[in-house]
């Protein structure tokens, strides 16, 4: 009675080790397609991980063919690593369908006007400017005259590993590309294409821009809650209403502290409780956007956890960066963990009611006329990290 007993526990045993063994397989083997597909990790790492797979599966199959009791912990060993390396497998399933998810949105969003050299250097090999757009969160990000509340510029250098913000204010007294006459906020731009207020500040800066990134405000909110709350510093106490329809109160000391999504939102978008007003809006927002850097960048878990938070906000951007430099650039700081440095600068000028270009017949509007050492100080900083030394 006892052998048949045992006889019948090392056959169940056999039976769940091989199936579990088969599932193990078949997960691991699609985690492997679908890592190769994005491109995330070196090469090595995927053989490795091919390797380990053949030798895992290798070793725990020969005990099944062998009837001896004293294997039985042996296969029990084996059907509980097959469990676990299934369980991760599938989290990490999850990941990368989520980033192909993500890369998939990208693929269908701005498609620039400017023509891609194919023999320049990638964008982790030379310092590059991405131009971020933010149109206002009434709007939906697709509108293609959405007006652009904040317009910086991001100035990556990553032999380096300096970023600069460069932000120019909404109200900027501008030239718009293409245009005669009378000059025109920088805002009114987005009338005629996001395409436009990247050409417009290309004429303006004497720079050319490389990328473009066009949010909804409503993608803070969303990506500040991924990263469960980001830090920022406010030199002014105050509590302020969100703008949301949750209605929530924010309050805020005259320090460091952490904030929410709705929070971060309120307090990028506050320009009432300031002297300076949109200028003082401006650096709220290069303080929220170096936070969201700093965070993501600062820690593999949230690094590892990008493409759930960029598919969270993919309805709310859009991108002309490509699927392989979005890769390459994740890839690149899994890799070298750079710890980059972050500075922020913005335009400062004069508020003045003037004709503009777009509105001429509603009669004098405000704007800043930007002050010439301002200016140059801005020009000559964006020069400064575009310099591949």
């Amino acid at each position: 009675m006892g052998k048949h007993h045992s006889r019948k526990l090392i056959l169940t045993l056999r039976i769940i080790g091989a199936v579990l063994l088969v599932v193990q397989a078949i997960v691991s083997t699609l985690l492997i397609v679908s890592l190769l597909r994005i491109g995330i990790f070196e090469g090595w790492i995927v053989g490795l991980a091919i390797c380990a797979m053949v030798v895992f599966v290798g070793v725990c199959i020969t005990p099944l063919f062998i009837k001896h009791k004293s294997l039985i912990v042996v296969r029990i060993i084996c059907m509980l690593l097959s469990v676990a390396i299934s369980i991760g497998g599938i989290f990490a399933l999850r990941y990368t369908d989520a980033f192909d998810a993500f890369l998939g949105k990208v693929s269908s969003t701005i498609v620039s006007d400017t023509p891609v050299d194919e023999g320049e250097k990638g964008l982790t090999e030379r310092p590059f400017i991405l131009y971020i757009s933010g149109v206002d969160s009434r709007t939906t990000v697709d509108n293609p005259t959405a007006l652009s509340d904040v317009n910086i510029l991001v100035v990556v250098n990553p032999g380096q590993s300096k970023i600069l913000l460069a932000s120019t204010p909404r109200d900027t007294y501008v030239q718009l590309h293409g245009t005669e006459g009378l000059k025109d906020k920088l805002t009114h731009a987005a009338m005629f294409g996001v395409e436009m207020s990247k050409a417009t500040l290309e004429d303006f800066w004497g720079i050319k821009v490389d990328r473009i990134l066009k949010v909804s405000f409503d993608t803070v909110v969303d990506v500040v809650d991924e990263l469960d709350g980001i830090e920022i510093y406010s030199d002014t106490a105050m509590n302020l209403k969100s703008e949301r329809r949750s209605g929530k109160m924010c309050y805020y000391i005259e320090g460091t502290q952490t904030v929410d999504g709705e929070c971060a939102l309120r307090f990028s978008r506050e320009r009432k409780k300031y002297y300076t007003g949109d200028k003082h809006r401006g650096a709220n927002q290069q303080e929220v956007l170096t936070a969201i850097i700093q965070k993501l960048s600062g820690s593999k878990e949230y690094l590892l956890k990008a493409p759930e938070i960029l598919n969270v906000a993919a309805d709310s951007f859009e991108t002309d960066l490509s699927r392989d430099e979005i890769t390459a650039f994740i890839k690149m700081q899994l890799n070298e963990a750079k710890d980059w440095q972050i500075e922020s600068v913005a335009l400062d000028g004069d508020g003045v009611y003037d004709l503009t270009y777009t509105h001429e017949s509603d009669g004098p509007l405000f704007v800043m006329i930007p002050y010439t050492n301002s200016y140059e100080e801005v020009k000559a900083k964006i020069n400064e990290y575009l310099k591949n030394e």
